[in-house]
């Protein structure tokens, strides 16, 4: 198995390239941005940019258990490090919306964000999130203060 793998992602994803076959199908995304899977393989949470919502997907019944609406071009869905948030960059609002995965809603909204991405990563001890912009600054969160501390600005050599 792969670095955060469970044996059921193993299993579905051995079987696909055995028969080289699309064993089933989930619909209802709505222009779907970015994902990301709990640790145990059984849910999914995905970006909807068109319908304004993270889609909570039941992975072994294969279909959206349920949505939560979030800010205005959802383009990111990053889970914790600790499983229990996801963080989804809001593009149009220029904010990042956090969800209580226990719950399915929105706990905060944190401004300040310059059309965020789908990169959203955290520190190892998940204090921080750090998150892309547009301009490819990447503006460091503080999660216990939920909020910017600080911004690293792009390079004049990294810009497009």
């Amino acid at each position: 198995m792969g670095f955060g793998e469970t044996q059921s992602q193993t299993d579905l994803c051995n079987k696909a390239t055995k028969t080289d076959k699309i064993d089933a199908e989930i619909t209802g995304f709505k222009k779907i941005r970015a994902i990301s899977v709990s640790s145990d393989g059984k849910t999914l949470f995905a970006a909807n940019s068109g319908s304004n919502d993270i889609a909570v997907v039941d992975i072994d019944a294969r279909q959206i258990a349920s949505t939560v609406p979030v800010g205005r071009d959802p383009y990111g869905a990053s889970l914790s490090p600790d499983g229990r948030q996801i963080y989804t960059g809001n593009l149009a609002d220029n904010s990042v919306s956090v969800i209580d995965v226990a719950t399915l809603k929105v706990t905060a909204t944190i401004e300040g964000f310059k059309q965020p991405r789908q990169a959203i990563v955290f520190t190892r001890d998940g204090r921080y999130a750090y998150v892309l912009n547009e301009d490819l600054s990447i503006a460091k969160v503080d999660r216990s203060l939920l909020r910017i501390t600080s911004t690293l600005p792009a390079s004049a050599h990294s810009r497009p």
